[in-house]
């Protein structure tokens, strides 16, 4: 059963958490993948997550909006640590140094454009399918594997799918599963 939300804000991301879980379990799906800018989602996963889930967490990469300055808390950093969860901080898939020539040039780049078109269905839907590929080509998560990837629109998240990765060099083998929570107007 699909959840539609009408807003994206910490209710909302419980909600989701709670229901991403447990369709983990019931899909016997072992790896849930998040974004978390500031460390909130990451926090509040952290103490929702059941023992068969291993959760990846996405945060934006240093520098992201501020040269140098990591958006993430580092006292959740510190609870992830040596945990059985991961924490991956790079460069964003549609971000990097595409921004930087349309910055300096002008016009929209490739995979600004694709960017754009996932961000039709929504930016949760942009963000879920951009950590799950940047988690596979980390070598978190395997491409022949169903995982669930959420993301969000403003604050926290608010739409979930599972999905199977692909690696970034190929796109033909990522998988939509199942849609699991999304944003709606209705």
């Amino acid at each position: 059963m699909t959840i539609y939300f009408s807003k994206s804000d910490e209710e909302t991301t419980k909600t989701l958490l709670e229901r991403i879980f447990e369709r983990a379990e019931e899909k016997k799906i072992d790896k849930v993948i998040l974004p978390s800018t500031s460390g909130a989602v990451a926090r509040m996963a952290f103490d929702l997550v059941p023992d068969s889930v291993r959760l990846i967490i996405v945060t934006h990469s240093v520098g992201f909006r501020e040269p140098d300055e990591d958006e993430f808390d580092p006292k959740v950093r510190k609870l992830y640590s040596g945990s059985r969860h991961s924490l991956l901080t790079v460069t964003h898939l549609f971000r990097g140094i595409e921004v930087a020539f349309a910055k300096a040039n002008g016009g929209m780049y490739p995979l600004q454009i694709f960017a754009t078109a996932l961000r039709l269905f929504g930016q949760g839907t942009k963000v879920a399918v951009e950590i799950a590929i940047m988690a596979a080509d980390a070598g978190i998560v395997r491409t022949d594997q169903w995982v669930i990837s959420a993301g969000g629109t403003n604050h926290g998240i608010d739409t979930a799918f599972v999905l199977k990765p692909c690696h970034s060099t190929d796109l033909s083998i990522f998988k939509f599963g199942e849609l699991i929570g999304i944003p709606s107007s209705l």
